[in-house]
């Protein structure tokens, strides 16, 4: 139902030989307990390729020149629609198998940052998924409108455009515990989502352990710093 493969994005296949503490406890296990599963790490100028070949002309000139970090926030959805599998944040820590997730009947997995919004560094679907297409949709017409933000069209449009296909109205990120209450039991309803309720960094779909908040961003911040790569929210 899920292919099983995983994308994700950075400036050089080699991270995988990296021994930083971020990509040992991450990407690396990942790799490790997930042997059946095909991890694909596209660099910047595949990322960039990948987007000529599967966009409309018009479509991609209105990406070609805007970076690669929003650039990969429109990548991994044209990803998961056309070839399905699992997007996954290279800066995520992993300890859990993906094989926990593809059970039998499930078509997409859904987690939820808290009772904030959807998961938006985290994705698994089949293919063909048309939420995010929803998704896609909503993107370019935000672009053509001239809209620029790496997070409204990024996390916030992913958010919109999934409430508006599950719920048919478009619910912002926290719109309160009550309402995501109701969110979660109306997706309950659909026997081919898989829903988890995230905590990070402790409590994932793939990782589960007690390392804190601070150390984790530590591990974050040591890496980019070795990799020479402003963090996208231009903070570190």
């Amino acid at each position: 139902m899920i292919p099983k493969i995983v994308h994700m994005s950075w400036k050089s296949k080699d991270v995988i030989k990296s021994n930083a503490k971020l990509i040992k406890n991450g990407l690396r296990n990942l790799i490790e307990l997930n042997p059946d599963w095909r991890v694909e790490i596209s660099t910047d100028e595949e990322v960039n390729a990948y987007l000529n070949k599967v966009l409309s002309e018009q479509d991609y000139a209105l990406v070609k020149n805007i970076g690669v970090v929003p650039q990969t926030d429109i990548w991994r959805l044209l990803k998961l629609f056309y070839e399905g599998g699992a997007y996954i944040d290279i800066d995520r820590l992993c300890n859990k198998p993906l094989s926990n997730l593809t059970e039998s009947g499930v078509k997409w997995v859904l987690p939820t940052c808290e009772d904030n919004d959807f998961s938006h560094d985290f994705m698994m679907t089949s293919a063909g998924n048309p939420a995010i297409t929803n998704v896609i949709k909503l993107y370019f017409e935000r672009r053509r409108s001239g809209y620029d933000s790496v997070y409204f069209l990024g996390a916030q449009t992913y958010m919109h455009g999934i409430t508006h296909s599950l719920f048919g109205e478009m619910i912002d990120t926290n719109p309160g515990k009550e309402k995501f209450e109701w969110m979660r039991n109306e997706i309950d309803k659909m026997p081919f989502i898989k829903l988890h309720r995230e905590s990070l960094p402790n409590d994932t779909v793939i990782y589960q352990g007690d390392v804190s908040a601070v150390s984790w961003e530590a591990m974050k911040r040591q890496f980019y710093k070795e990799n020479q790569i402003k963090h996208w929210t231009g903070e570190w």
